[in-house]
């Protein structure tokens, strides 16, 4: 089972140097790029975790809903982000009986979905809840580059004060079902005394870019761009692990 509450509880230590600031700002890029007035725009994200995207969108003046299946990620998310909306909720199926400018799901969240009746449900619960010409803003595995490059053996080590947490993940890669079985062994030292170990279990799924554009289109969203995660400008290709798929809703 993927974040449990002692890995919500350390979730952010795990992510604290990625730059939300940067990804918010590159977010309103696109909404910029593609036409849209941000001023005041109603952003539903998918997969929100503990809303650290969610705070420097709302900074930038966003309304924000965000849905997590995580009632510990969400209840973290309240209490850093109290302007915003949080639910959780299944984000393969949900009806929020609310319409939204933007949709976004980041950080390889959308992965989490690994079985493919729920991958058809994200988009059709998705394409409910766009507005007209409403955007869709994936943040994905490209599975590309997963398989040119496959997942290996990690050790990461963090730090706070008195706390260090060393996590070693060891994935196990089902290339003929597009997926990656990550488990995750979790020790928490305090004065460098061993006070917690655990472990997770994620089951992260990896795609292709034509194959998200079918899913798109299948629910009446149009495949406006692609590129690798926050370069726009650049060609995606078997290099980039991560990917940006950037769809509008027509119906």
């Amino acid at each position: 089972m993927a974040y449990e509450k002692n890995y919500a509880k350390h979730y952010d230590l795990f992510n604290k140097e990625k730059d939300y600031g940067f990804e918010a700002r590159f977010l309103k890029d696109i909404m910029i790029r593609f036409d849209k007035n941000t001023d005041g725009l109603k952003i539903l994200n998918l997969g929100c975790g503990t809303g650290m995207h969610d705070r420097k969108l709302v900074d930038l003046g966003f309304k924000v809903t965000g849905m997590d299946q995580s009632a510990e990620m969400i209840e973290i998310a309240k209490q850093k982000v109290p302007e915003a909306n949080y639910i959780v909720g299944d984000m393969s199926d949900f009806d929020l009986n609310e319409k939204f400018d933007v949709v976004i799901c980041m950080f390889s969240s959308l992965g989490y979905l690994a079985e493919q009746d729920k991958v058809n449900g994200f988009f059709e619960s998705v394409s409910k809840h766009l507005v007209e010409e409403g955007l869709l803003i994936l943040d994905v595995w490209n599975g590309l580059g997963v398989v040119k490059d496959p997942p290996a053996i990690r050790e990461k080590i963090v730090e706070d004060g008195n706390l260090k947490i060393v996590r070693t993940s060891y994935p196990n890669l089902d290339v003929q079902n597009f997926v990656n079985n990550v488990r995750f062994e979790i020790k928490v030292y305090e004065n460098d005394k061993l006070v917690d170990e655990y472990e997770e279990h994620h089951k992260v799924r990896f795609f292709l870019p034509l194959e998200i554009k079918q899913y798109m289109e299948d629910v009446g969203i149009n495949m406006l761009h692609e590129a690798p995660s926050y370069n726009l400008d650049e060609t995606l290709n078997d290099e980039h692990w991560n990917m940006i798929l950037i769809g509008s809703h027509f119906g």
